[in-house]
Protein backbone atom coordinates (compact mmCIF):
# COMPACT_ATOMS: atom_id res chain seq x y z
CA UNK A 1 0.00 0.00 0.00
CA UNK A 2 2.83 2.42 0.79
CA UNK A 3 4.04 2.33 -2.82
CA UNK A 4 0.58 3.34 -4.01
CA UNK A 5 0.52 6.26 -1.58
CA UNK A 6 4.00 7.40 -2.59
CA UNK A 7 3.16 7.30 -6.30
CA UNK A 8 -0.18 9.01 -5.63
CA UNK A 9 1.65 11.81 -3.82
CA UNK A 10 4.28 12.17 -6.51
CA UNK A 11 1.55 12.48 -9.17
CA UNK A 12 0.83 15.90 -7.70
CA UNK A 13 4.09 16.99 -6.08
CA UNK A 14 7.81 16.55 -6.53
CA UNK A 15 8.97 16.10 -2.96
CA UNK A 16 11.68 15.08 -0.55
CA UNK A 17 11.12 11.99 1.56
CA UNK A 18 10.21 14.22 4.51
CA UNK A 19 7.63 16.08 2.40
CA UNK A 20 6.25 12.80 0.98
CA UNK A 21 5.73 11.56 4.53
CA UNK A 22 4.01 14.78 5.57
CA UNK A 23 1.71 14.80 2.53
CA UNK A 24 0.70 11.16 2.99
CA UNK A 25 0.07 11.73 6.68
CA UNK A 26 -2.04 14.82 5.91
CA UNK A 27 -4.04 13.32 3.03
CA UNK A 28 -4.64 9.90 4.57
CA UNK A 29 -4.58 10.79 8.28
CA UNK A 30 -7.66 8.69 9.02
CA UNK A 31 -6.17 5.49 7.62
CA UNK A 32 -2.40 5.39 7.92
CA UNK A 33 0.62 6.84 9.70
CA UNK A 34 3.88 6.57 7.78
CA UNK A 35 7.44 6.37 9.01
CA UNK A 36 10.77 6.92 7.32
CA UNK A 37 11.39 3.21 7.93
CA UNK A 38 8.56 2.29 5.56
CA UNK A 39 9.15 5.08 3.04
CA UNK A 40 12.88 4.52 2.44
CA UNK A 41 12.64 0.88 1.27
CA UNK A 42 9.51 1.58 -0.77
CA UNK A 43 11.18 4.50 -2.55
CA UNK A 44 14.22 2.31 -3.23
CA UNK A 45 12.00 -0.40 -4.77
CA UNK A 46 10.18 2.18 -6.89
CA UNK A 47 13.47 3.71 -7.98
CA UNK A 48 14.89 0.28 -8.90
CA UNK A 49 11.96 -0.47 -11.22
CA UNK A 50 12.04 2.99 -12.79
CA UNK A 51 8.89 4.41 -11.24
CA UNK A 52 10.54 7.32 -9.46
CA UNK A 53 13.63 9.37 -10.00
CA UNK A 54 15.29 12.01 -7.93
CA UNK A 55 17.47 15.06 -8.19
CA UNK A 56 20.04 15.82 -5.55
CA UNK A 57 20.67 19.35 -4.38
CA UNK A 58 22.35 21.05 -1.50
CA UNK A 59 20.08 22.73 1.02
CA UNK A 60 20.84 26.14 2.50
CA UNK A 61 22.17 24.32 5.54
CA UNK A 62 24.72 22.43 3.43
CA UNK A 63 22.90 19.09 3.52
CA UNK A 64 22.42 16.92 0.45
CA UNK A 65 18.71 16.50 -0.29
CA UNK A 66 16.85 14.29 -2.78
CA UNK A 67 13.70 15.53 -4.47
CA UNK A 68 11.68 12.64 -5.90
CA UNK A 69 9.38 12.73 -8.92
CA UNK A 70 7.24 10.15 -10.66
CA UNK A 71 8.17 8.83 -14.11
CA UNK A 72 5.86 7.74 -16.92
CA UNK A 73 6.58 4.17 -15.85
CA UNK A 74 5.53 5.14 -12.35
CA UNK A 75 2.23 6.57 -13.56
CA UNK A 76 1.43 3.32 -15.36
CA UNK A 77 2.61 1.28 -12.38
CA UNK A 78 0.33 3.24 -10.03
CA UNK A 79 -2.72 2.35 -12.11
CA UNK A 80 -1.62 -1.30 -12.27
CA UNK A 81 -1.16 -1.40 -8.50
CA UNK A 82 -4.60 0.12 -7.96
CA UNK A 83 -6.27 -2.25 -10.41
CA UNK A 84 -4.61 -5.40 -9.15
CA UNK A 85 -4.29 -4.68 -5.45
CA UNK A 86 -4.52 -7.90 -3.53
CA UNK A 87 -5.53 -7.51 0.06
CA UNK A 88 -3.31 -9.93 1.93
CA UNK A 89 -4.52 -9.25 5.44
CA UNK A 90 -8.29 -9.86 5.61
CA UNK A 91 -8.54 -7.73 8.73
CA UNK A 92 -7.29 -4.67 6.86
CA UNK A 93 -9.81 -4.99 4.01
CA UNK A 94 -11.95 -2.04 5.00
CA UNK A 95 -9.03 0.27 5.68
CA UNK A 96 -7.19 -0.73 2.49
CA UNK A 97 -10.31 -0.26 0.37
CA UNK A 98 -10.83 3.20 1.82
CA UNK A 99 -7.25 4.09 0.90
CA UNK A 100 -7.66 2.65 -2.60
CA UNK A 101 -10.87 4.62 -3.12
CA UNK A 102 -9.07 7.79 -2.06
CA UNK A 103 -6.44 7.10 -4.74
CA UNK A 104 -8.89 6.11 -7.47
CA UNK A 105 -8.70 9.41 -9.32
CA UNK A 106 -5.68 8.02 -11.19
CA UNK A 107 -7.65 5.08 -12.62
CA UNK A 108 -8.53 5.60 -16.26
CA UNK A 109 -12.22 5.50 -17.13
CA UNK A 110 -11.66 2.38 -19.22
CA UNK A 111 -10.33 0.54 -16.14
CA UNK A 112 -12.73 1.89 -13.52
CA UNK A 113 -15.14 -1.06 -13.70
CA UNK A 114 -12.31 -3.56 -13.18
CA UNK A 115 -11.07 -1.49 -10.24
CA UNK A 116 -14.51 -1.40 -8.63
CA UNK A 117 -15.08 -5.11 -9.23
CA UNK A 118 -11.80 -5.95 -7.51
CA UNK A 119 -12.84 -3.87 -4.49
CA UNK A 120 -16.30 -5.44 -4.41
CA UNK A 121 -14.85 -8.94 -4.58
CA UNK A 122 -12.52 -8.24 -1.67
CA UNK A 123 -15.39 -6.83 0.37
CA UNK A 124 -17.62 -9.77 -0.46
CA UNK A 125 -15.00 -12.31 0.62
CA UNK A 126 -14.54 -10.49 3.92
CA UNK A 127 -18.29 -10.23 4.43
CA UNK A 128 -18.69 -13.98 3.92
CA UNK A 129 -15.93 -14.63 6.46
CA UNK A 130 -17.64 -12.40 9.02
CA UNK A 131 -21.07 -13.92 8.44
CA UNK A 132 -19.66 -17.43 8.81
CA UNK A 133 -18.13 -16.41 12.11
CA UNK A 134 -21.41 -14.96 13.35
CA UNK A 135 -23.34 -18.07 12.32
CA UNK A 136 -20.80 -20.60 13.60
CA UNK A 137 -22.47 -22.62 16.37
CA UNK A 138 -19.10 -23.69 17.76
CA UNK A 139 -18.04 -20.15 18.53
CA UNK A 140 -19.61 -18.58 21.58
CA UNK A 141 -19.63 -14.86 20.92
CA UNK A 142 -20.81 -12.50 23.62
CA UNK A 143 -23.13 -9.61 22.77
CA UNK A 144 -20.28 -7.09 22.43
CA UNK A 145 -18.43 -9.35 20.00
CA UNK A 146 -21.59 -9.90 17.94
CA UNK A 147 -22.36 -6.18 17.89
CA UNK A 148 -18.80 -5.36 16.81
CA UNK A 149 -19.01 -7.79 13.89
CA UNK A 150 -22.41 -6.40 12.94
CA UNK A 151 -20.96 -2.87 12.91
CA UNK A 152 -18.22 -4.11 10.58
CA UNK A 153 -20.80 -5.72 8.31
CA UNK A 154 -22.72 -2.44 8.20
CA UNK A 155 -19.54 -0.60 7.30
CA UNK A 156 -18.97 -3.05 4.43
CA UNK A 157 -22.53 -2.43 3.22
CA UNK A 158 -21.90 1.32 3.25
CA UNK A 159 -18.65 0.92 1.31
CA UNK A 160 -20.42 -1.23 -1.26
CA UNK A 161 -22.86 1.62 -1.84
CA UNK A 162 -19.98 3.99 -2.57
CA UNK A 163 -18.32 1.58 -4.95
Amino acid sequence: MIEILILFTLQKYDATIYRIQKIIDELFFAYIKTTAGTLHPALKRLETIGCVEYQEKMTEGGMLSKTYSITQTGKKHLEELLLNYEIKNPYKVINDIKLLLCCSKYISLSNMNDFKNNLKNNLELYKIKLQKGLNNDYIELNEIQKKTVEITLNEINELEKII
